[in-house]
């Protein structure tokens, strides 16, 4: 299920939600220059291309390892993405934290 934290605007931003095996899209506030993505017990992917709901095979992403997170950092101005997509390697439901910092 999508999760839209665009009109969120007071930083920085800690947000926990179940993911699946299929990519899960999360809708980014434009303000949020710095990401934080990870998973306490599972596994996971992160992608900046994908679809709701879609398999995550055959798709350009990034794989961070149980107990890590990962920063990404996004782009300024016209080259800014707007939605990444997590999903989980291999089990069927895991917690993912996103925190957003301006």
């Amino acid at each position: 299920m999508s999760q839209d934290y665009k009109t969120l605007n007071t930083y920085p931003i800690i947000k926990n939600f179940s993911a699946v095996q299929t990519w899960t899209e999360v809708l980014l506030p434009s303000k949020a220059y710095r990401l934080t993505v990870g998973c306490e017990q599972h596994d996971i992917y992160v992608s900046f291309t994908g679809s709701e709901g879609g398999s995550i095979v055959g798709i350009d992403k990034v794989f961070i390892k149980a107990g890590g997170y990962m920063e990404l950092t996004r782009g300024r101005g016209s080259n800014q993405h707007s939605i990444i997509y997590i999903a989980t390697k291999s089990s069927s439901s895991a917690e993912v934290t996103v925190i957003l910092e301006e």
